[in-house]
C-alpha cells in the first residue's frame, strides 16, 4: 500500500539531501549541454570537411553512438578509464561520458541547422570575397546557430533526466539520493515518487523557461519582417 500522506512529509522534511541531488542534476545537464554543444559544432563541420578520413571518423563517431545505449557508455568510461591508468573523479567521468553521447546528438542537429542555410546566401557571401571560413564563421553558423537553440534547450531538459542513470555508478544525484534516502526510511515507494515530482518540477520550469525564450526570439524576428 502507498501512503501518499508521507510523500509531503519526505520532501519536506528531508529537501536538504533531495536539493544536494538536484544540484548534481543540474550541474551535469550544464556542462553536459554546453562542451556537448561545442563537440557537436565540431563534430558537424568536420563532416562536411573534404576530408574523407576526418568525414569517415566523424560518421562512425555519430553513428556507433547513437547506436548504442548511454548506459553502456557511461560504464566504459567510468570503469575504462582507470584500466587505461586514467584516473579523475568519478563525477567527471560521469561528464566526460555524458558530453560524447549529447556530442552525437547535438552534432546531428547542428547539421540540420547548417544544412537550412540557403545556399543563395553563401554564394552571395562568396561573391563579396568572403572565404569558406568566414562564410562559416560569420553567414552559415550564426543562423545554424539560432535555428537548433530550441532544440539544444530540449537536449538540456532530456540530459536532466538521463542522468538518473548515473545512479548505478554511484553519483549522487537525485535518484541516487532519494534511493539511498528509501534505504534509511523504508518508504521505497512513496521517496521515489516524491523524487519523480522533484524531476517534473525541474523538467517544467526548464521546458517554460525554454517556452519563453523561443516566443522572444520569434519577436525578434517579427520587427524585421
Amino acid at each position: 500500500m502507498i501512503h501518499f500522506d508521507k510523500i509531503w512529509t519526505i520532501i519536506s522534511t528531508k529537501y536538504s539531501v533531495f536539493f544536494e541531488g538536484v544540484g548534481i542534476t543540474l550541474k551535469l545537464a550544464f556542462f553536459t549541454v554546453l562542451f556537448g554543444s561545442l563537440l557537436g559544432l565540431i563534430v558537424a563541420i568536420s563532416r562536411r570537411t573534404r576530408i574523407l578520413p576526418l568525414r569517415w571518423l566523424m560518421n562512425a563517431y555519430v553513428t556507433f553512438i547513437r547506436g548504442t545505449p548511454l548506459l553502456v557508455q557511461v560504464l566504459l568510461i567510468v570503469y575504462g578509464l582507470p584500466q587505461l591508468g586514467v584516473r579523475m573523479e568519478r563525477l567527471t567521468m560521469c561528464v566526460i561520458a555524458l558530453v560524447i553521447n549529447s556530442g552525437a546528438y547535438m552534432a546531428e542537429l547542428i547539421r540540420a541547422g547548417l544544412q537550412s542555410v540557403e545556399r543563395g546566401q553563401v554564394e552571395a557571401a562568396q561573391s563579396l570575397g568572403m572565404n569558406s571560413s568566414q562564410t562559416m564563421l560569420y553567414i552559415i553558423l550564426p543562423q545554424a546557430i539560432k535555428v537548433t537553440l530550441p532544440a539544444m534547450g530540449n537536449e538540456f531538459v532530456a540530459i536532466i533526466k538521463e542522468s538518473s542513470i548515473l545512479y548505478a555508478v554511484g553519483v549522487y544525484e537525485l535518484t541516487y539520493q532519494a534511493y539511498k534516502l528509501a534505504s534509511v526510511n523504508y518508504y521505497y515507494i512513496e521517496t521515489l515518487i516524491a523524487a519523480a515530482i522533484i524531476y517534473f518540477v525541474l523538467t517544467y520550469v526548464a521546458t517554460w523557461l525554454l517556452t519563453l525564450l523561443e516566443r522572444r526570439m520569434r519577436r525578434g524576428e517579427n520587427k524585421y519582417v
